[in-house]
């Protein structure tokens, strides 16, 4: 073999060597490598999951509250750019000198260790990096054994295939246990030195950093003199004191008077159960990242006033039952939340402090009442039209006879008045005409959910509110009436300043702009509540504001409803235990609280509600709701479309009814008065005789009708349950005489046409004849 051709040969050779030498190395230092990061490691996925304490700030920057996790400890978190860099160092120097240099352990520093600790007979000192600090604190383990170490050691290196430098700082900053229910530095600056971390002066810093070394002997709080000389010494470090000059000039003196500055601090607790609401909705969104800070939107001012309105209140009122309040207050035109009062002392377990009186469902009452209304202005109903308060009982073999609060009926009424007096009769008869499942669907529009639970049993009686509902549904339905129709969505934190003003413009019109604007004047209007709540000073404000009261289950439940053009409010007040509350308290208590809150929060703001565009307040005849005759002797301004329509609306429980409400409007003259006297529509028959009143009535302005007993009704005979007879009441009619027809005996009965039928077990008809007209009902008595 030529010379030349050997050596190539033996060149190759060893090249192929050298590489297979290098290779394999390679590869298993990328196994091991792969390995170390790969690994199954299921303490650390618990430990990145686990939950922060989170700040909470009102709208100026007043801390709120830094919640606790588990066992009550306080753990902020902060990115590793928000810590002082002169602290991260003082950190590094305390702990891990060689951190940057090592992969998670300071072989170094083992071996001094392990050389001191022979030659001294005992542990005198020890090797652990802030690496393996950290794998133990995600092991859970204080393992101080050789096999602990290792075992250290091992998640230290894996841990360090994983994270970045700063990553691991990070998190060891984060999460070193610091004693008194305090983990990370954060928490321990707040905790020790009443201070945010990035106001920490060099000497505190110093103090802090050696307390994790033997947190009840360094803390200066419980041993002041111990921890001075441990951060004394770690003054002393050359490399440290020669990297930050300020460092280098502390003394004793200095960490003395930074030990003796040291003040626990006492964590506020505002807003408990609406930090609560929201902390909860984070975790239940399965956010990955929930924030460290989050600013509200909440008046800290307001919260503090309101919370000691109610508890005032439910101390002055305690004596009758009424143990417990709540109250939310929201910005109408961006949907900010305010205020949220859960209870009057979320600590009083005996009167369930901690229940969320806002989230809780509650039988609203009368509160309910705009919402009816304002669909009703949608279905034809007009401002003008006239309601029969009057006894009217629906049902068939299940009877529901509704009540006014004050047990009075009080004839014909106008719609307002109806409305803003809160009577129960005429609520229940929009709702018998419009229907409960189309009142239901509005409802669902505008949020109600939780009534999905209870609207297959709340029959007419929805009108009344006897389906329970929260104070935060209430308060946001409500204020559609002042937000033009639009149902805002609430937010947690403030809106900035450019795009207030469009905040709502996206948001859902649940009714015309017009019906919102009706139904706010009617509730704004002093003069139509006198009926149900006199000169009530509760509702008098310096600027405008509409109210709604509601009370229900024998006043366990009084609800309080407000709103001025910029703001709106609810306020709750009753028990959780369910107790009727003793003597009549009324909503005059809660109407007070959320008067209080809107002038606290509006200020001298005096801001008009918007009128109708389609509308103008006219004079209409205030009995009869018709265009004034001469003979009317009472007038009311009432809005009235602006273009008169030309064909009449037709009576509607003696109003009037729009069949088109797009192009009609009261055109009739009054017909109620006439000279010298006042004729009432037949369907007052019961109400004008119950008393000795002036006029008379129209017999034959109404259908031939038994008003009683209805069709189908059961009526039961034992003793001592229901009447020894059956009371009938017809109206309507041509003539001025009644032919009955009942178990095989006829006779006749003038007017008024209201008599008593025999009561006998079994099945019965009932025959009535007037003039041409003939009706009929069948009922059962057992």
């Amino acid at each position: 073999m030529p010379c030349t051709l050997k050596y190539y040969c033996i060149k190759m050779k060893y090249i192929r060597l050298l590489r297979t030498g290098v290779m394999v190395p390679g590869i298993a230092l990328i196994a091991v490598f792969l390995f170390l990061r790969l690994s199954p490691y299921p303490t650390l996925k618990i430990f990145l999951e686990r939950e922060h304490s989170i700040r909470f700030y009102d709208h100026k920057g007043a801390l709120l509250q830094i919640t606790a996790v588990e066992d009550g400890i306080r753990r902020e978190y902060a990115p590793l750019e928000e810590i002082p860099k002169q602290l991260q160092d003082i950190i590094i120097y305390a702990e891990d000198r060689r951190f940057y240099t090592h992969l998670g352990v300071d072989l170094f520093a083992a071996v001094r260790a392990a050389m001191q600790n022979i030659s001294g007979g005992k542990t005198v000192s020890g090797a652990s990096t802030i690496t393996m600090q950290l794998a133990r604190i995600i092991d859970g383990g204080q393992n101080r054994t050789l096999s602990g170490k290792i075992a250290e050691g091992f998640n230290a290196v894996r841990l360090s295939t994983r994270f970045s430098k700063k990553r691991i700082l990070e998190m060891y900053i984060n999460s070193v246990p610091f004693g008194g229910k305090s983990e990370g530095f954060v928490s321990a600056a707040r905790s020790i030195f009443s201070k945010d971390i990035a106001h920490l002066s060099p000497a505190e810093m110093l103090l802090l950093s050696v307390i994790p070394r033997r947190p009840s002997l360094y803390n200066p709080l419980a041993n002041p003199d111990a921890g001075v000389q441990a951060a004394y010494t770690l003054a002393g470090i050359k490399p440290l004191a020669k990297k930050h000059i300020e460092i280098a000039s502390i003394n004793k003196d200095d960490l003395k008077f930074a030990a003796g500055s040291a003040v626990r601090f006492n964590y506020p607790f505002a807003m408990p159960h609406y930090i609560r609401y929201i902390t909860n909705r984070l975790r239940a969104g399965g956010s990955k990242k929930i924030p460290n800070t989050i600013t509200l939107s909440a008046n800290l001012r307001l919260q503090e006033l309101t919370e000691n309105l109610i508890y005032a209140n439910v101390e002055r009122y305690y004596s009758s039952r009424l143990t417990n309040g709540a109250a939310i207050l929201i910005d109408n035109s961006t949907g900010e939340i305010l205020c949220w009062v859960g209870s009057a002392d979320f600590y009083n377990n005996e009167n369930s402090g901690q229940i969320d009186g806002v989230l809780a469902l509650n039988q609203p009452g009368s509160s309910m009442k705009p919402f009816l209304y304002a669909m009703a202005l949608e279905s034809g109903f007009l401002p003008t039209d006239i309601f029969a308060d009057i006894p009217k009982n629906y049902g068939e073999t299940e009877l529901y006879i509704p009540q006014n609060f004050n047990n009075r009926f009080n004839g014909p009424v106008l719609f307002r008045t109806a409305l803003s007096s809160s009577l129960n009769i005429p609520a229940v008869d929009l709702l018998y005409r419009i229907g409960i499942k189309n009142y239901a669907e509005k409802l669902y529009a505008l949020n109600f959910d939780s009534i999905k639970q209870s609207i297959d049993d709340a029959g007419l009686g929805l009108a009344l509110g006897n389906a329970p509902v929260s104070l935060l549904e209430l308060v946001r339905a409500f204020s559609v009436f002042p937000n033009d129709g639009r149902l805002i969505d609430l937010r947690e934190t403030p809106v900035s300043s450019d795009t207030k003003n469009s905040a709502g413009v996206n948001a859902p019109q649940i009714y015309e702009s017009d019906t919102a604007r009706i139904i706010s004047s009617m509730l704004s209007d002093k003069s139509s509540r006198v009926l149900a709540f006199g000169l009530e000073t509760n509702f008098n404000m310096p600027f405008p504001s509409m109210f709604k009261t509601g009370t229900a289950n024998q006043y366990q439940s009084i609800v309080a409803l407000a709103a001025t053009p910029l703001y709106t409010a609810g306020v709750w007040m009753g028990n959780f235990s369910g107790e009727t509350v003793i003597g009549k308290t009324g909503s005059s208590i809660p109407a007070y609280i959320v008067r209080e809150m809107l002038m606290a929060v509006q200020g001298r703001q005096s801001v008009p509600f918007n009128k109708p565009d389609g509308w103008e307040l006219k004079p209409v005849c205030a009995l009869s709701g018709m265009e004034p005759s001469p003979y009317c002797d009472a007038l009311v301004n009432e809005w009235r479309r602006r273009f008169a329509g030309t064909q009449n609306a037709g009576t509607q429980s003696a109003g009037r009814q729009s069949a088109d409400p797009e192009n009609t409007d009261v055109t009739e003259k009054c017909t109620w008065h006439t000279a010298g006297k006042t004729t009432y529509p037949a369907e007052y028959q019961a109400w004008f005789f119950s008393t000795n009143r002036q006029g008379e009535l129209d017999y034959g302005s109404a259908p031939l009708e038994i008003l009683s007993p209805r069709d189908g009704f059961l009526f039961y005979n034992n003793s001592g349950i229901g009447l020894s007879e059956i009371p009938v009441e017809v109206i309507g009619g041509s003539g001025d005489e009644l032919t009955v027809s009942y178990d095989n005996e006829t006779w006749k009965v003038p007017r008024p046409f209201v008599f008593f039928l025999p009561q006998r077990p079994g099945n019965h008809t009932l025959l009535i004849r007037c003039g041409e007209e003939e009706t009929r009902v069948s009922f059962r008595v057992e």
